[in-house]
C-alpha cells in the first residue's frame, strides 16, 4: 500500500521546520504570481507576494499561523502552483 502525503501537509511540515536561512517559493505560471516565505527568529513568517501582471506590485505580510498561510495560498494560487525550497 503506497502512502500519499498531500502537498499542503508537506508544506506545513517544511514551514514548521524552516530555518531562518531557508525559504519557500510558491509560484504559478498561469497567474504570474509568486510568494516567498521566510521565517524570522521570533518564529513569525514573512510573506512577500509578487504580482507580475501589469502592476508589478509586491506586498509584505506577516503570519504566525500556518493555517492562515495555507488559506492565503489557496486564495492567491488555487490548486495549481509549484513549491521550491531554497
Amino acid at each position: 500500500m503506497s502512502s500519499i502525503v498531500p502537498i499542503s501537509k508537506k508544506l506545513s511540515q517544511k514551514l514548521l521546520n524552516l530555518d531562518i536561512d531557508e525559504g519557500v517559493r510558491i509560484e504559478s505560471i498561469k497567474t504570474r504570481k509568486k510568494m516567498y516565505i521566510n521565517k524570522r527568529t521570533s518564529g513569525c513568517f514573512v510573506l512577500e507576494i509578487i504580482n507580475k501582471d501589469s502592476t508589478d506590485m509586491s506586498e509584505i505580510r506577516f503570519c504566525s499561523n500556518i493555517i492562515d498561510i495555507h488559506n492565503l495560498i489557496d486564495n492567491i494560487f488555487g490548486k495549481e502552483y509549484s513549491v521550491t525550497i531554497y
